[in-house]
């Protein structure tokens, strides 16, 4: 029931998108776009020691590489955090590992005769130390548009049907699994000004029996040219851990971002 309901939602968005874009053609014809061809290369570091009643270290980081090309465009994403606690273990306080998570992602887009109409594949990686499985990973194609871009905005999504596989840790009473899924992701920025961007990201993936979303809320400000300060808050909602472990997972950082491109 929950993928007929997720792809008739999906196909009415559609046509709404598909006369969406003829008022583009119309409406924006003739207002500049982001530039393509153009590499980007971003990265993020965020680090944090807190000593005296409370003993943590954090420290999160990543990459975000994208290009448009003239037929084709593509985005890798790589991704760690780790946490690090005092705790008291057998009467005794030493710093023990609470939060270890490495995550991988890309996306390739064909180019249709309307360059912004594409055929995408994806795929992800996640090594999560503490949510039940030694890793879990996904591969997904489809349809994906870019429903506007400008100097100002942009709003982008893809939908298409996958498969997942789960493989749980040893101390997870879960069996391993491997579905079909549907996944579905967009993508929201606006640029304030020449100096502060909002970026909205969502995304799902859903089977018959669980699903897994993140969302991702974050505003930078530019320091220089090429540094900037990002405040962000991500949400990750996954139906499929174990049943002693928290669905809903929620991060807030403050990160240095660099532009090398």
């Amino acid at each position: 029931m929950k993928w007929i309901l997720l792809l008739i939602v999906l196909q009415t968005a559609n046509f709404g998108f598909a006369k969406q874009n003829i008022m583009h053609s119309l409406y924006l014809a003739d207002r500049p776009a982001f530039d393509d061809d153009e590499l980007s290369i971003i990265s993020e570091f965020g680090f944090l020691l807190a000593d005296g009643n409370t003993n943590t270290s954090t420290i999160t980081a990543k990459v975000n590489t994208s290009q448009e090309l003239t037929s084709w465009s593509y985005q890798i994403i790589g991704s760690a955090l780790y946490k690090q606690n005092q705790q008291e273990l057998d009467g005794e306080e030493s710093n023990q590992a609470s939060a270890q998570k490495l995550f991988l992602s890309g996306q390739l887009d064909h180019k249709l005769t309307e360059p912004d109409d594409r055929l995408f594949i994806y795929g992800e990686y996640e090594n999560n130390r503490f949510n039940g499985f030694r890793y879990q990973a996904s591969l997904a194609a489809g349809w994906s548009s870019r429903l506007w871009h400008d100097k100002h905005s942009e709003f982008k999504y893809s939908v298409g049907p996958g498969y997942a596989i789960s493989e749980v840790d040893e101390n997870n009473s879960e069996d391993n699994s491997q579905n079909l899924i549907i996944r579905a992701a967009l993508e929201y920025r606006k640029r304030f000004s020449d100096n502060a961007t909002f970026r909205q990201f969502v995304s799902t993936e859903a089977d018959q029996e669980f699903t897994k979303t993140k969302s991702e809320t974050s505003v930078s400000t530019k320091l220089t040219g090429t540094l900037a300060m990002k405040l962000s808050f991500v949400v990750n909602l996954d139906t499929s851990v174990g049943p002693d472990i928290e669905e809903l997972d929620t991060e807030a950082a403050v990160t240095l971002v660099y532009q090398f491109f």
